[in-house]
């Protein structure tokens, strides 16, 4: 069995396969270091916000009824503290949250000023603008109606950022966008393989050199590309953490893991699409409008939360989703730990589900066309037979030396 699977990698591998290897290595690693060098220096509705009340007067109650009256803003949780905010943002419920202070009130009675914390994820910088922006203008136009017009901003905001404290959004960017194309890499690195033996119509000559094995003929043709995406991947990830804080172990393995997992799906959700249509084209196209826009839904511009209900299906349904709040939640420390192991399950179940999924229609497609392939009339050159090829290379050859 070893000696059938050794023959079937270097016959898939290594027999004059530019194109595979330009899409396996090539493709993505260096449209991955493009992006990082460029990355050197409508009204949007419904953003989940929390509120921290922290006083009990008019003026807050005033303040939270005016935010929860915002089209923009949606106040999905009232906190208790501070850590039952920041948490609700690590997790992915929350955008932002406000906080308003002890003697709010008193304070702006006294022509003090005071000044309301607004505390925004670090990591969804175009969202932030948005929410940021509707936060100050409730609180202008609810302070502006305290006192006279020639007191200016009798109640000020301050902006702070959750997890992200130097406040590099391109880092983040640039780690959503890395992931997104090992994402969309995956798929066709799998629609190419898989297809490969249909499209050369050499499935038999495949199964031969597995001896026969099935199982065997899967794992020398996908298993390596499996590995190798992955290790480029995170190559790919450590190279573009320098811009944010040090990698730790366990940040390391967690991500490592759940990286592994998405490529794994994507493989598997790429056999699907060449077991199912048995065309690479058309595999290949499914791929691309799948994979293609993935990165616009899978929360790192825009938070998932905010999106409408079927979009927020489909979102669930990428891997690429995934990874992005494992790799979110780990860059936040040691309290994103718990929530990337629920993530890391689900990415798991995911996997194991495409997988199967993926095995079984590509067996099936690879059966029928061995079969199919089968039942085709081979070419028998006989010594009484003159073939049409024999006859034109003759016709050739007495034209040559009539020349």
């Amino acid at each position: 069995m070893l000696k059938g699977l050794l023959k079937t990698i270097g016959k898939i591998y290594f027999g004059h396969k530019i194109v595979l290897w330009m899409i396996l290595t090539v493709l993505p690693v260096g449209v991955s270091v493009f992006m990082l060098e460029m990355f050197s220096s409508e009204i949007v509705q419904h953003i989940p916000v929390g509120i921290l009340k922290q006083d009990k007067s008019q003026l807050a109650d005033k303040l939270e009824r005016a935010l929860q009256s915002s089209p923009v803003l949606d106040v999905v949780l009232n906190c208790h503290d501070m850590s039952e905010c920041e948490h609700a943002v690590i997790r992915g419920d929350l955008q932002t949250f406000v906080v308003l202070p002890t003697d709010l009130e008193r304070h702006a009675l006294r022509l003090e000023s005071p000044v309301i914390p607004v505390y925004s994820s670090g990591q969804n910088y175009l969202t932030n603008m948005f929410a940021t922006k509707e936060i100050r203008a409730v609180i202008t136009s609810v302070g502006s109606g305290l006192f006279a017009a020639s007191y200016d901003d009798p109640v000020k905001t301050e902006i702070h950022s959750v997890g992200n404290i130097e406040g590099n959004y391109q880092g983040f960017l640039a780690l959503g966008l890395v992931s997104a194309m090992f994402h969309l890499a995956a798929m066709l690195v799998a629609v190419y393989i898989a297809s490969f033996p249909l499209r050369d119509k050499r499935v038999r000559e495949f199964f031969n050199y597995a001896e026969r094995s099935w199982v065997t003929l899967g794992v020398a043709a996908f298993v390596p590309a499996v590995v190798i995406l992955w290790l480029e991947y995170m190559g790919c990830y450590a190279y573009t953490h320098r811009m944010l804080m040090p990698m730790g172990f366990e940040e390391f393995v967690m991500v490592s893991v759940a990286q592994l997992l998405m490529v794994i799906c994507c493989f598997g959700a790429g056999i699907t699409f060449v077991g199912v249509t048995g065309v690479m084209r058309i595999a290949t196209g499914v791929s691309g409008v799948i994979g293609g826009p993935a990165f616009a839904f899978a929360g790192q511009t825009f938070p998932v939360m905010a999106m409408p209900f079927a979009v927020r299906c489909f979102a669930f349904l990428l891997p690429l989703t995934h990874v992005l709040r494992v790799q979110s939640m780990m860059l936040l420390g040691d309290v994103g730990m718990a929530e990337s192991w629920e993530v890391i399950k689900l990415m798991g179940g995911m996997a194991l589900f495409w997988v199967l999924l993926g095995c079984f229609t590509i067996v099936l497609r690879w059966k029928y066309r061995l079969k199919h392939d089968s039942q085709l009339p081979v070419a028998i050159e006989d010594e009484n037979v003159v073939t049409v090829d024999s006859l034109l290379k003759s016709l050739f050859e007495k034209i040559r030396r009539r020349k």
